[in-house]
């Protein structure tokens, strides 16, 4: 059901609705965690490819790059986590992986990766998950505007589907890309259109869709600014494009460090935190309409806080003061959510 825009003033009802999603809060973080199958999912497919002596992935398999955001060349080390190496950028601030895998390994990983695809699958992720688009949809269209018909729709990175489905339940003509041939196969049989190639190799004609979506995507491309000039395009110019990814500067992340899920350099490369964020889309051309944060990731942080394994533990509330309003009052939930116009 299509929302007029009036709700997205409403702040406690807003926050009702991402606290509805919340893992974390709904089901607990270890019942959450291990009833998607998390907590026995490879986190690092990569590990026996680092070298002793380094710590690092060896050289013949990665590639450096300079800053995505600014072209700075790598800023001081962070830390080494998995093989990859964390830096940040001195210019920007953003932090990202300075040596990644080559591009032919990088995209045979993401066709053949199915471990993430069964943790999407499972019944508590995709509960929470049809929840969390439908919110996304809403916000996205109550900025839109009312209109006959929603209009045409790209996800970009499709991952399970469910978000491509959910937009064509409500009247958007969709169509997903995605590498992995699973979940296109199973996308073109539910009647959506499906590009199996990296965009800035697809035929796409510009000015053609009135919005463009990436569900965590961003952190994982090796060139985000090329593909956010090329989804900048393929927007009418009335269009909206819509950006969920990792926040590095969520409370999680700040209290965790390397030891946050987030990350793994393997496949994401770009921590991007509020500043980070508006620079890149400022520099492609884009206005943001509405930054939020949504995913607290409140119970990590008391398992942390309690001496437990973050993801694993039971702990009980650490800290009274600390509520999901607060955390995304102050932009500290550990997904960003932002929504942008083309043009300044």
């Amino acid at each position: 059901m299509t929302m007029t825009a009036d709700w997205l003033k409403d702040k406690l009802l807003r926050l009702e609705r991402k606290n509805a999603f919340d893992g974390s809060l709904v089901f607990g973080t270890s019942k959450f965690n291990k009833g998607t199958g998390r907590a026995s999912r490879s986190l690092q497919p990569f590990q026996t490819l680092i070298d002793k002596d380094t710590g690092l992935i060896g050289s013949d398999l990665v590639r450096s790059r300079s800053c995505p955001v600014c072209g700075e060349a790598p800023g001081p080390g962070l830390f080494i986590k998995d093989g990859f190496r964390h830096v940040r950028c001195p210019k920007c601030g953003l932090i990202y992986v300075s040596l990644i895998l080559r591009e032919d390994i990088m995209i045979r990983y993401w066709r053949e990766e199915t471990a993430w695809l069964s943790v999407l699958h499972s019944t508590p992720q995709s509960d929470m998950d049809r929840l969390k688009f439908q919110y996304g949809l809403d916000v996205a269209e109550g900025i839109l505007g009312e209109s006959e018909s929603p209009g045409k729709l790209l996800d970009i990175g499709a991952g399970a589907g469910d978000f491509a489905l959910k937009a064509k339940e409500r009247g958007w003509e969709t169509t997903a890309l995605e590498l992995n041939p699973e979940t296109a196969d199973y996308l073109e049989r539910e009647g959506i259109q499906v590009i199996v190639r990296p965009l800035e190799l697809s035929d796409l004609p510009p000015g053609t869709f009135r919005l463009v979506t990436m569900w965590e995507v961003l952190e994982h491309l090796t060139d985000p600014r090329s593909v956010l000039l090329k989804a900048r395009d393929l927007l009418t110019d009335d269009g909206l494009l819509l950006i969920v990814v990792p926040n590095a500067g969520s409370l999680v992340t700040r209290i965790l460090h390397e030891k946050s899920n987030t990350f793994g350099g393997h496949s994401h490369l770009n921590h991007f935190d509020v500043g980070s964020l508006s620079t890149i889309l400022d520099g492609t051309g884009f206005s943001i309409s509405e930054m939020e944060t949504i995913l607290t990731e409140l119970g990590s942080i008391n398992n942390y806080l309690d001496f437990q394994d973050p993801y694993l533990g039971d702990a009980k509330e650490f800290w009274p003061y600390v509520t999901p309003e607060l955390i995304h009052d102050k932009l500290w939930g550990s997904r960003l959510l932002v929504l942008a116009r083309k043009g300044g």
